[in-house]
């Protein structure tokens, strides 16, 4: 008997080992679209502007006038938060998106140029058989045309966490993926909420590059 365990265990222990290094039976980081994890755990790598998330930037679009980036833009922009729609099949892609009911435009204003964005939608952290680990976030979208370029500005940002047996809790950007809250004492992401963060980074990171190739077409 003693001679059939040792066999067992010797055919099982390459097979123990491979599946511990695929992560299927060790603990396992969520990685993001960049592979140098320092890039989301860098200080300011979530912006704040009076001790509230603001992601800004301008976008550039060279040689274009305001009405034709406006009329791109709000093309993108009403396929982009069309709710209940749902862009690829796969959450790894970083195009991937799932907008909720919430997900709409509030605003399109072509003489001011200004296109509000709401929104909701899922950020897929893993899909295993009967199990999906995922959190809905919620935000808005400040677009501005004008000639050759697009001023973004992405804030009022939440999210709602798991707190598990389907009970979940709204969490505000500034308690949650912050440098002070999602960062520990040696500058590494928190195992919890990283991955907010790292989605979040990576989700602003496409929407500009979304917008800069609808409006540079």
């Amino acid at each position: 008997m003693k001679k059939i365990i040792i066999a067992l265990f010797a055919v099982a222990l390459p097979m123990m080992m491979q599946a511990q290094s695929e992560g299927l039976i060790s603990k396992k980081t969520f990685n993001g679209q960049n592979s140098d994890m320092s890039f989301y755990a860098a200080k300011g790598a979530i912006p704040e502007e009076g001790g509230k998330v603001v992601f800004k930037d301008v976008i550039s679009a060279p040689g274009k006038n305001k009405e034709d980036i406006f009329n791109k833009l709000a093309q993108w922009a009403s396929l982009r938060y069309e709710p209940n729609s749902m862009m690829g099949n796969d959450y790894r892609e970083p195009n991937f998106y799932k907008n909720i009911e919430y997900a709409k435009i509030t605003e399109a204003n072509k003489q001011s140029g200004e296109i509000v964005c709401q929104g909701a939608e899922e950020l897929v952290f893993s899909v295993k058989p009967l199990v999906k680990s995922f959190t809905q976030a919620f935000y808005l979208l400040n677009l501005h045309a004008s000639d050759g370029k697009v001023e973004f500005r992405l804030h009022t940002l939440s999210f709602n966490v798991d707190q598990g047996e389907g009970e979940f809790l709204r969490m505000s950007a500034e308690e949650w993926i912050s440098d002070d809250e999602c960062l520990n004492k040696k500058g590494e992401l928190k195992r919890r909420n990283g991955k907010f963060r790292i989605k979040t980074i990576d989700m602003v990171n496409e929407l500009k590059k979304e917008i800069s190739e609808a409006i540079n077409q």
